[in-house]
């Protein structure tokens, strides 16, 4: 019995350069983002991170040099009265301010829905007006508004408000981002409404749904993600409020910590810290962060149950 003659193991063939480039061509089209992306993003926040351990020290009657300070800026953060007021001041602004701005949204949204024709392309157009109107010009028209001498409201009334006193300006300039920003809300949730296919809409009135309960039942769970959406750029937003009480400075008195940002802006603007202005810049970056996640995390168990 003969032994058969043992073959030579096969070898794969080698990969075409065709695949190869297959693989690095997504690459290629994402390399101009990553590019802007690592220039704009990622490198300015890490020298924001490496400024912020450094403080200034004054040796002798030299000028003050900076020197590496560690987590100095970050525990200074958290004893400065003035951050830890102004982190209290939007806490208190978003509870009330980011609600009140939604059910105005999602009930003009819901009015225009059931509105058909040229009178809800109209009133769509109306309410989203102030949204073009940039914020710093917003704010010098409620400026003049809110002044205590020149505003109609007060003439009208013939009652001297104060509406720029340290008692209710963080309501002024809520009352201004309201004004603001429902509208752009509103068209994001009015999107979402006609984006729902017509056949849920009728097989609820044939099964007898009244307007109320096609609302409540049908149009308001369908908006639950958008309203997650909208809730989110809101606390994002929040976080940044910085014009309206900026330019509000010039016409009454506000307050340093009324926002963080303000007072993040004056620390560095005006006090010429930029060390500890980083290290403010970056707790309230991580701030808005844990805020949206825990947000995001009650959303999810919400929809879960």
């Amino acid at each position: 019995m003969t032994a058969l003659p043992r073959t030579a193991a096969a070898t794969p063939p080698a990969r075409p350069r065709a695949q190869q480039r297959q693989r690095f061509t997504p690459w290629l089209f994402l390399t101009p983002f990553l590019l802007a992306f690592l220039a704009f993003f990622l490198a300015p926040v890490g020298y924001a991170v490496y400024l912020s351990l450094f403080i200034k020290k004054r040796s002798g009657f030299g000028p003050a040099k900076d020197i590496f300070g560690g987590l100095t800026n970050y525990v200074r953060a958290f004893q400065d009265s003035d951050f830890l007021h102004s982190l209290l001041n939007i806490l208190v602004f978003g509870v009330i301010q980011i609600p009140l701005m939604l059910v105005l949204a999602t009930a003009v949204a819901l009015i225009l829905d059931a509105v058909q024709g040229s009178s809800s392309r109209f009133f769509r157009t109306v309410f989203y007006l102030p949204y073009t109107v940039p914020s710093v010009i917003a704010g010098l028209l409620w400026g003049y508004l809110y002044s205590k001498n020149l505003s109609p409201i007060n003439q009208l009334t013939h009652h001297q408000t104060d509406f720029l006193g340290s008692q209710i300006i963080l309501y002024s300039v809520g009352n201004i981002v309201t004004w603001t920003w429902t509208g752009y809300n509103m068209i994001t949730l009015y999107a979402a409404l006609q984006n729902v296919p017509g056949d849920i809409y009728e097989a609820a009135r044939i099964d007898g749904a009244s307007n109320w309960n096609l609302m409540r039942y049908v149009k308001l769970p369908l908006l639950r993600p958008t309203l997650t959406l909208t809730t989110i750029f809101s606390v994002i937003g929040t976080m940044q409020i910085f014009s309206e009480p900026f330019v509000l400075r010039a016409l009454g008195y506000v307050p340093d910590n009324i926002t963080p940002n303000t007072y993040l802006y004056l620390v560095v603007a005006r006090d010429g810290n930029f060390s500890y202005g980083a290290a403010l810049a970056i707790l309230l970056a991580l701030f808005t962060f844990l805020l949206s996640g825990f947000f995001l995390r009650y959303a999810a168990q919400g929809s879960d149950t």
